[in-house]
């Protein structure tokens, strides 16, 4: 046997695969790394939207809620429920300018989008959930509420029985003190 021996073509055949599959694997790694780089912008722009409509959201509600407060709604004032909503919204509130600012941040490179973003979500995650949390909250303010006016419903109808009753026996009686007139 010589020491120039040439290679199988087997081998010369792995090789090539070998540097294909190498080839590929690299070409797959920079696709990836540019589309998520590429989609970066849209999506922070995405979540920039969604938090600008949250922090509308949160206004809509706040001004709501202090309506009630300003009116002194009685389910709200002594409820343990007003606590439970002024402590959520804050949450929500502190969640929001966490979001934002951890937006605000890393929008500026675009490159290392997908190394921040877990920051982001988590924020914005947190915030939705909190959200759901305070949709808990006003369900159950709805329903106390619904509660009450069902009681003063029951409250009146029960009065407006008392008057039938006492309307009857007053045209009772004048029917009674006509006929025994004649």
């Amino acid at each position: 046997m010589s020491d120039n021996a040439a290679d199988s073509p087997l081998s010369t055949v792995s090789n090539v695969v070998g540097l294909f599959t190498f080839t590929l694997g690299l070409l797959t790694l920079v696709v990836t790394f540019l589309s998520i780089t590429h989609s970066a912008e849209k999506e922070m722009g995405d979540i920039d939207g969604k938090l600008k409509a949250r922090k509308d959201h949160i206004q809509h509600i706040k001004v709501y809620f202090d309506r009630l407060e300003r009116e002194a709604h009685r389910d709200w004032e002594g409820s343990s429920i007003r606590g439970n909503f002024l402590m959520t919204l804050d949450t929500i509130k502190q969640h929001h300018r966490t979001a934002t600012a951890e937006l605000q941040k890393n929008s500026k490179s675009h490159h290392w989008w997908w190394y921040y973003r877990p920051d982001v979500m988590g924020a914005v995650e947190a915030m939705e959930t909190q959200f759901q949390h305070l949709n808990t909250i006003q369900l159950t303010f709805l329903l106390i509420t619904t509660r009450s006016q069902e009681d003063n419903i029951s409250e009146v109808e029960a009065t407006l029985n008392k008057v039938k009753r006492e309307l009857r026996k007053l045209s009772d009686s004048s029917s009674t003190t006509t006929s025994s007139s004649r």
